[in-house]
């Protein structure tokens, strides 16, 4: 297709970028790296994509074709607080989300790493894998079992002697 007014054709915009994976580079950035992408346990395709965000603002993705990465491995670059056009970026202590782009399937997924870093212009930072997956309780012994949630969060409550989820009542 063209690139048309809006700038996306058939869900990327004109650089090829997933649509909701456009943002703009600034001179402060961090590196992440993650030694596995998956999706539902399967390792992501080459023309799938990883991207950044600050709440619902992208601050950076990259395609995840590990052919192209060093020893297999992708960084994902994050970009800082650059100036006006770059309002809700990323400033020291703030801790990006993940999305992954899954092309095949024209879905996008929230996705948990396997260590929390918080930015920091320069960082580099080495975590063993990013999935798709919600947090909260997967107990579902739990007052509180969320049948929605693929990866513990440690908010797992019991029921009290009063009958209260997450309740103090005591003997």
């Amino acid at each position: 297709g063209v690139c048309g007014g809006d700038g996306i054709v058939d869900g990327y915009n004109c650089d090829g970028v997933p649509e909701l994976f456009s943002y703009t580079q600034t001179t402060s950035q961090a590196f992440y790296y993650f030694y596995s992408v998956t999706i539902n346990d399967v390792l992501v395709d080459s023309d799938d994509w990883v991207g950044a965000f600050n709440g619902d603002i992208c601050v950076g993705a990259r395609q995840w074709d590990t052919s192209q990465c060093g020893s297999g491995v992708c960084d994902l670059p994050v970009m800082g607080f650059g100036g006006d056009d770059t309002e809700g970026y990323m400033m020291p202590g703030d801790i990006p989300s993940f999305k992954i782009y899954d092309a095949s399937e024209d879905t996008y997924y929230d996705a948990l790493a396997s260590e929390e870093f918080p930015w920091a212009n320069l960082g580099l930072y080495i975590a063993d894998y990013l999935q798709n997956g919600v947090e909260g309780c997967t107990d579902p012994i739990a007052c509180n079992y969320d049948a929605e949630a693929t990866m513990d969060d440690g908010t797992c409550l019991e029921i009290d002697c009063a009958g209260e989820c997450g309740g103090s009542a005591a003997l």
